[in-house]
């Protein structure tokens, strides 16, 4: 299910909006989320990322690591090699083991 939007506004937390469609990674730190953008600079929200997921799950987004929620849009099947993937930027990111086979899974939907 995804939004009709074609740049659907998130809200973080109560002051921080941004735009999902260009936020390609988010990175749990402890309390503390950090947010990678297309094209601006990171971005860090005192908000953990198992309340910042349900959030996103619904514009594209799969959680492939404890640590780790990507934008599959950004994601690519060919990149997925074993258990990294990469995003641009050239960020190899580990899959979880547990993760793979939802990752592959929602690739193939998304072709």
């Amino acid at each position: 299910m995804t939004n009709s939007l074609p740049n659907p506004i998130v809200y973080l937390n109560k002051r921080t909006m941004v735009y999902a469609n260009e936020i390609t990674l988010l990175e749990a730190d402890i309390n503390y989320t950090k947010v990678y953008f297309e094209e601006k600079a990171p971005l860090m929200v005192a908000v953990t990322l198992k309340k910042i997921q349900p959030l996103l799950e619904i514009h594209g987004f799969l959680r492939i690591h404890k640590k780790f929620l990507i934008n599959l849009n950004y994601a690519d099947k060919s990149l997925l090699k074993n258990e990294i993937v990469t995003l641009p930027g050239n960020v190899l990111i580990k899959v979880s083991r547990r993760k793979r086979s939802t990752l592959r899974r929602n690739l193939k939907k998304k072709k």
